[in-house]
């Protein structure tokens, strides 16, 4: 059972290799046939294609792996009931639930016009 598991992990790394270099003779095609043509651009050998692909990797996206969510952290500590709320998302969720008194009710007509009515 372990050397199926073996050998299935060494095809995803051949399947892997396989589509970096099929997917930067793709790229290198499509560069060959329309760059220079279009703008008087340079033709590119294989490897500077790769060198190119990889360039724009590094800037576009930076070096660095992790789970690709950078904003869960502040995510989570948004939904976490021990944070405090701001004053408008109080009077938001308060609106939303039906527990605000409008200013027409009030007769009060500037911003602090939103009563929230605690139970």
């Amino acid at each position: 059972m372990k050397a199926k598991t073996g050998f299935k992990y060494a095809g995803f790394g051949v399947l892997g290799v396989a589509a970096v270099f099929g997917f930067t003779f793709v790229v290198m095609w499509l560069w060959n046939a329309l760059i220079p043509e279009l703008f008087n651009g340079p033709e590119l050998a294989y490897w500077q294609t790769l060198g190119l692909l990889v360039l724009s990797k590094i800037i576009f996206s930076g070096i660095g792996g992790g789970s690709g969510d950078r904003s869960h952290r502040s995510r989570s500590q948004r939904c976490n009931e021990d944070y405090p709320k701001s004053k408008w998302r109080q009077k938001y969720e308060a609106k939303m639930n039906g527990k605000v008194q409008d200013e027409k009710d009030t007769g009060m007509q500037d911003d602090e016009s939103d009563v929230i009515v605690t139970e």
